[in-house]
């Protein structure tokens, strides 16, 4: 990535995470220096499994995120199309009433 563009949050989260995980097994290993059970190589792994599993989760909030906003989209047209009908029966209705209206007034007089 180049240095001038600011680094994506996704990425700035597994770094971050990465970080405290390597700080949290380094604070283990000082205090287990003779029992080094985790290796460099296996840390690596699990640090990597765990960035995937955080990209993953991500990755499907986005998804549902997108399914519900798209959801709502589709409300939102079907509200206003239900609106323009009502509108139209409306207008249907006031012009017949007008049409009656006109029919049963009384001719003026000369």
């Amino acid at each position: 990535m180049p240095e001038n563009q600011p680094t994506p949050p996704e990425v700035r989260v597994a770094e971050a995470l990465r970080s405290a995980i390597d700080r949290t097994l380094a604070l283990a290993g000082r205090a287990r220096a003779e029992s080094t059970a985790v290796t460099a190589e296996r840390a690596a792994r699990l640090l990597d499994e765990v960035a995937k599993r955080g990209w993953d989760a991500q990755q499907r909030l986005a998804r549902h995120g997108e399914e519900a906003r798209l959801g709502l989209a589709r409300r939102g047209q079907d509200a206003v199309e239900e609106v323009a009908e009502r509108v139209a029966a409306l207008e249907r209705r006031l012009a017949e009433l007008e049409g009656s209206l006109r029919r049963s007034k009384p001719k003026a007089e000369d």
